[in-house]
């Protein structure tokens, strides 16, 4: 999935803003690490709501270079480039998650529960798994999350996730081991 573009509200409309495409337009040069540049929003001339972002190197916007006709400026400003991290890809997409829940269904190790535990909650944040309720912990049993896989009837009998009442260090620990498997985006 794409990164979300950032949003911009002029006069209460929200326009999508692009991110700076480190070249620079008028040379086709890619901008380095730190490098000054001019940021460009433009609209077309047809009146249209989509706003463009036209960035250009220091040193061709003091040579001239600006955006042509039929664009509009309707806005300009100087920042450093900054590099954006390649996002890493993903060991497991997201049938292979659900396999690993399914596989922790069995787990009895204190480790595995706690990261069967977590996979859920990201599991239900990404829509794969439905929260259908919980279980509160008693004398002989622990605390559950009950959860549905997506497009699984709320006629079917959920299937229940340990919770292991981890503090916030635990949960940190597992979450950095899902993130190396887990795809990144929403």
């Amino acid at each position: 999935m794409g990164v979300p573009l950032p949003h911009m509200s002029i006069t209460g409309t929200s326009y999508p803003v692009a991110r700076s495409t480190g070249v620079c337009a008028a040379t086709g040069r890619t901008l380095q690490n730190g490098e000054r540049y001019v940021a460009t929003l433009v609209e077309r001339a047809d009146g249209g709501s989509q706003l463009d972002r036209i960035d250009f190197s220091a040193e061709a916007w003091q040579q001239g270079a600006r955006p042509q006709p039929p664009l509009r400026i309707l806005g300009v400003w100087r920042a450093a480039f900054t590099e954006h991290p390649v996002a890493k890809k993903a060991l497991l997409d997201d049938g292979e998650l659900l396999d690993m829940f399914e596989q922790l269904g069995e787990a009895t190790q204190a480790n595995q529960i706690a990261f069967r535990y977590v996979l859920t909650l990201l599991l239900v944040r990404r829509r794969l798994l439905r929260m259908m309720g919980s279980r509160p912990r008693t004398a002989d049993r622990p605390a559950l999350m009950l959860v549905l896989p997506k497009g699984v009837g709320a006629d079917q009998t959920p299937i229940e996730v340990i919770d292991p009442g981890l503090d916030d260090a635990a949960v940190a620990e597992v979450i950095e081991q899902i993130g190396q498997i887990m795809p990144t985006g929403d």
